[in-house]
């Protein structure tokens, strides 16, 4: 059976964006398109994108769809798999509703809203969130996941329940294996009759007699050194730094005391040679991550202020939904000394160049602050959930910095 695809879901959810937009802002939205691709994020219940504006302030669009509810969930559950296998692929069939209970998944247009940085109208439709749109289309050419967790349910949550209801299957070319149980088993050398004799159940195995062990007699110990190891396992000192981290993790872990595993191999990388064991690794940790000695010295400084997480806010942008930098600069704000001064909001980043302080949302939910004393951002201690508290922090470490100069 050929691949299914999803190419008629991208081919109706266009002519559903592109019906009701008028054609220049379609043809800007198009021209938007062209050369690099700005990155798509699919959540549940909206799609959201970056653009950059003609005088150079970024424009934030979402494109939101009405998710479905859980009871119309467990319904469209039900009827594909009723009639789709684990090993089957999710595609244009379902853009049938008669196939998924007689709730369409394909939204209409009634089903979506659209909201731009751009335009006060949240509810017309603008170049950029026709652009979020179209570049939503072209990811249902190749895969059905997109539309799934725009309306509510992850895809792989539906190929879970798939794989859940299909029954084991024997290897291709042999019938299924039947075991009979001792009571209605019959002995190969008779055929299946009423009277044919049963086989009897298999005893176990009896137990082994217990082995004598001498534990008091002296083993002669290592004494000289171990060969080096073979290619390509690590030298001999990189594996027994790695014993000694796993040992100071155990003890850790016995006491209470450790810290989630970072997120990234970065933010592992400035756990790791934070520690007794680990210094000797710290240049090959700066060439395998491309830092310098200043900025290795900064990821050590924000691997002690905010953990694995603060380790990789410093290493790492991630691109953060423009309500939360909105309300994060609404809290800020009050605390700014310079109010009327332009605020930067890029990805997970949110720059107040005025009174020289950045704040970093993180994978941990916290906000990690920052100070450029010296024109490098470099982290300081505080960070917190609440971005004013951060932004307190870092006006704190601020005056603490003049001070000592």
């Amino acid at each position: 059976m050929s691949p299914r695809t999803t190419d008629v879901w991208a081919r109706a959810l266009t002519a559903t964006l592109t019906t009701s937009a008028d054609t220049q802002t379609l043809n800007t939205a198009r021209r938007l398109l062209t050369g690099a691709l700005p990155q798509l994020n699919v959540n549940k219940g909206f799609a959201t994108a970056k653009f950059t504006r003609p005088d150079g302030r970024p424009a934030r669009a979402r494109l939101l769809v009405e998710e479905l509810t859980a009871a119309q969930w467990e319904r469209i559950e039900a009827a594909i798999a009723a009639r789709t296998s684990a090993t089957s692929a999710i595609g244009d069939d379902l853009a049938d509703p008669r196939h998924t209970a007689g709730i369409p998944l394909l939204p209409s247009a009634q089903d979506l809203s659209h909201h731009c940085t751009c335009t006060e109208t949240p509810a017309d439709p603008c170049a950029h969130t026709l652009a979020v749109g179209l570049l939503l289309t072209e990811r249902l050419r190749t895969t059905p996941a997109p539309l799934f967790t725009l309306r509510g349910r992850p895809y792989q949550h539906i190929k879970k329940r798939l794989r859940d209801r299909e029954p084991p299957t024997a290897a291709a070319g042999q019938a299924p294996a039947r075991v009979p149980s001792p009571a209605t088993a019959t002995s190969p050398a008779h055929p299946a009759t009423d009277h044919a004799p049963a086989i009897p159940a298999q005893q176990p195995a009896p137990m082994p007699e217990p082995a004598d062990l001498d534990l008091t007699t002296a083993r002669p110990v290592l004494t000289g050194p171990l060969p080096p190891p073979p290619a390509p396992l690590p030298e001999l000192p990189a594996q027994q730094a790695l014993v000694a981290d796993a040992a100071h993790r155990a003890r850790a872990l016995l006491a209470g005391t450790e810290q989630p595993t970072g997120p990234d191999t970065g933010s592992d990388l400035a756990r790791f040679t934070a520690l007794e064991h680990g210094a000797a690794f710290r240049q090959a940790a700066m060439d395998h991550l491309g830092l310098d000695v200043v900025a290795m010295g900064h990821l050590t400084l924000a691997h002690t202020h905010g953990g694995p997480a603060g380790a990789a806010a410093y290493l790492h942008r991630y691109t953060l939904d423009h309500d939360v930098l909105a309300r994060a600069q609404a809290d800020i704000q009050p605390l700014r000394p310079a109010p009327n001064a332009t605020v930067e909001c890029e990805d997970n980043h949110l720059t107040d160049p005025a009174a020289g302080i950045q704040l970093r949302y993180g994978p941990d939910g916290r906000w990690h602050p920052y100070l450029a004393p010296y024109g490098t951002w470099q982290p300081v201690p505080g960070p917190a959930a609440d971005p004013a508290d951060a932004y307190r922090a870092a006006r704190t470490a601020a005056r603490a910095h003049r001070r000592t100069r």
